[in-house]
């Protein structure tokens, strides 16, 4: 190998290098307009039910909340997903068990 083929695979790695920063600039800028109008869309929205309220929602339709059961229907009530939604500071609407 010479010294200009070692020189011209140097600058086809910088060309590659280049190429894949700029992506990742316009990627960047991409998610940053979204975060943007996702954070104003939540400012401008405040009627609109939490992902807290939709949680508690479902532990009340019967299904485990907590991370060791998520999703998984529950059969009786569970300390995790209580001490979660209390811990919260989310009001459960029944004390019982209101789907199977």
């Amino acid at each position: 190998m010479t010294l200009s083929h070692d020189l011209q695979q140097c600058e086809e790695q910088i060309a590659q290098l280049l190429a894949r920063t700029q992506e990742l600039r316009q990627k960047a800028e991409e998610l940053e307009k979204q975060n943007f109008l996702l954070q104003e869309q939540l400012l401008n929205n405040p009627g609109q039910k939490g992902g807290l309220q939709e949680l508690a929602k479902l532990y009340d339709e019967g299904y485990h909340i907590c991370h060791a059961y998520f999703a998984q229907p529950r059969h009786e009530e569970c300390l995790f997903c209580l001490s979660f939604l209390h811990r919260e500071g989310i009001p459960q609407k029944s004390e019982g068990l209101t789907a199977p």
